[in-house]
């Protein structure tokens, strides 16, 4: 069908008042994959000041997508507490050139997210089970500082595209090689972040210590009825990050 036709067809169905919305709504669309795309691009061509550059860009409209799914509001008191701590994290982080923002959101289950680009997410109820302890709460969002720095969602982007063609290439043991590279490669990430999380909280004045009580207090909530599944499903047991841990 050309281009022609389906205009028309958009005419006679809505109006010629339509055009502008659908064109700004496709346009809305698709810049979230362009801007993946020219960030995959910067880093493979482009010097690394543009991969950054790209990398924020991308990770905004992330991060605009992201908040939508937490429709609510959270406290004035949480939201000042979580830019404040993740305010010190961020001056500690030793890439300048880095840029970060830390936020609430008014999530269902305890998690802490990490998008590319800086753009670090906690939920509420993890605020609640930190019992909004600063150093409890420095330590999940320096381990999403961790993805970011050590560049985990690169490396995930780039691991999910061998781990597609290898898988097509085998089609009686793709789906399970998949599954099994795909556990390993976050465990190891899951690690990594960890050990930067250590790094950042020493680094910026808080108690590298609660590290311990923190995952302690995850470990001690069974994930089934705890609304922690989503946490628990991403990371490695929680007994073996914190053996892991050198504090």
């Amino acid at each position: 069908m050309s281009l022609f036709i389906v205009i028309l067809i958009i005419l006679l169905l809505f109006g010629s008042g339509s055009l502008p919305k659908i064109g700004q709504r496709l346009g809305e669309k698709s810049r979230k994959p362009v801007r993946q795309a020219r960030w995959v691009m910067a880093w493979a061509t482009g010097t690394e000041e543009d991969a950054l550059e790209a990398e924020r860009d991308y990770g905004r409209e992330c991060a605009r997508d992201f908040v939508a799914q937490f429709p609510g509001e959270v406290s004035e008191r949480d939201r000042e507490l979580v830019e404040s701590i993740g305010g010190k994290l961020a001056a500690a982080v030793k890439d300048r050139r880095r840029r970060f923002s830390f936020s609430p959101v008014p999530g269902p289950a305890a998690n802490a997210y990490a998008l590319p680009g800086g753009f670090v997410f906690i939920t509420a109820p993890l605020l609640e089970l930190c019992g909004r302890d600063p150093d409890e709460i420095a330590f999940f969002l320096a381990h999403e500082v961790g993805h970011v720095v050590c560049g985990h969602a690169r490396d995930q982007l780039t691991a999910s595209a061998i781990l597609n063609a290898v898988g097509s290439r085998l089609a009686g043991v793709g789906a399970l090689l998949r599954d099994a590279l795909g556990k390993g490669y976050s465990r190891s990430l899951e690690l990594d972040a960890d050990r930067e999380a250590l790094r950042l909280v020493r680094a910026a004045g808080f108690d590298p210590r609660a590290a311990h009580g923190a995952l302690g207090r995850l470990s001690r909530v069974a994930p089934d009825n705890s609304g922690l599944a989503e946490y628990f499903s991403t990371h490695p047991a929680l007994s073996e990050r914190i053996r892991a841990l050198q504090v």
